[in-house]
């Protein structure tokens, strides 16, 4: 499912990463596909009873513009007792909201930035600088530019009224750490697998500019952030792997993620690694660095996204009540796919 409408203008390839996953699956023998925009949670459960998938692939970050939605798809595809990809609306809650999601991981051992929630620049308690101001419940880099790492309060005061204005929601203020910044992608249900890591380089920055990944970076390929912020294979000490691949396994635990997800992690000056965000349902694009970070250990487009429908299969098989009482329980053999993010509905395949 996709949202049908982009959240905050933001240059979204939902629609085309939807397509990739389905062109994936339907390449199976035997296996059917369909797809529909959506945009409110009715249109969610009439594409379900119209398309009757045995798993739905679920792609859906938003629903009606508002990122707060994406947990109510999941909820309702629970709620009809459908298997589906990804997290389920618990853990999607715990990661929407940036605050809660370091709580969680602070309370069971996991390193993470000090971290407050902020309503507004008159509201801003203490803290160590430098600092990175985010929205709170964004993903994609949204509200993050070249002002987000401050220095001092009257920064932190102008770049929190910035952020709250655009986004329209609090922020969290977190330490900025320096040092390296690592990716550690998860693939894989009940024990899923740690893919060889990614880094940023941040060498080509033009000067001046804070080694983040702003909302150009990913986003606007031609811009000097974009090119200055290179993925590549990570390349670490044994010691530093261990701890950034436990912190990554750790954090995906603790959150209640599943199938697939992307844990962000920097090294500070000591080597220590920091989690600094948790994303249960990152970018599934070929050319994305998770499909990367699958490439770097042998692992095909289409291996990464049969993988994912299949632990949602292995998940059991279900039927939907609220279906079964319209008389349009789903049929045998089919399975529905993922709903895109912000607003395709995505129903996939049908298996032999």
């Amino acid at each position: 499912m996709e949202s049908g409408r982009l959240r905050l203008g933001r240059e979204d390839g939902s629609a085309a990463v939807a397509q990739s996953v389905l062109a994936a699956l339907a390449a199976a023998p035997g296996v059917r596909v369909a797809h529909r925009p959506v945009l409110r949670p009715s249109e969610v459960l009439a594409a379900v009873g119209d398309h009757r998938p045995d798993v739905v692939f679920n792609l859906c970050e938003a629903l009606d513009g508002d990122s707060r939605h994406e947990v109510m798809c999941a909820w309702l595809l629970a709620g009809l007792d459908l298997r589906f990809t990804g997290s389920d609306h618990v853990a999607l809650r715990s990661c929407l909201h940036k605050s809660e999601a370091n709580r969680l991981l602070a309370r069971a051992g996991v390193r993470t930035p000090e971290t407050v929630l902020v309503d507004g620049p008159d509201r801003i308690p203490d803290v160590v600088f430098p600092a990175i101001v985010k929205p709170e419940r964004e993903d994609g880099s949204t509200g993050i530019d070249r002002g987000s790492v401050v220095h001092d309060r009257a920064a932190l005061r102008e770049q929190v009224a910035a952020v709250v204005a655009k986004c329209r929601q609090p922020v969290v203020v977190q330490r900025y750490v320096r040092g390296r910044e690592l990716s550690v992608s998860l693939l894989g249900w009940p024990a899923p697998r740690v893919l060889p890591l990614g880094e940023i380089t941040f060498q080509g920055l033009p000067e001046g500019h804070p080694h983040v990944v702003t909302y150009e970076s990913k986003w606007r390929p031609d811009t000097a952030a974009s090119i200055g912020t290179p993925s590549t294979a990570a390349v670490l000490r044994p010691i530093e792997l261990r701890r950034v691949v436990a912190a990554g396994r750790r954090a995906f635990e603790v959150l209640g993620l599943r199938d697939y997800g992307r844990v962000d992690v920097r090294l500070d000056e000591r080597g220590a690694p920091y989690v600094i965000d948790v994303n249960p349902n990152c970018d599934l694009s070929p050319d994305a660095g998770f499909a990367r970070a699958a490439a770097r250990a042998g692992l095909s487009y289409a291996d990464v996204v049969w993988e994912i429908a299949r632990a949602a299969l292995a998940r059991g098989p279900r039927q939907g009540d609220l279906l079964r009482a319209r008389g349009r329980a789903p049929a045998r053999g089919r399975v529905a796919a993922r709903p895109a993010a912000r607003g395709d509905l995505a129903a996939a395949p049908e298996a032999p």
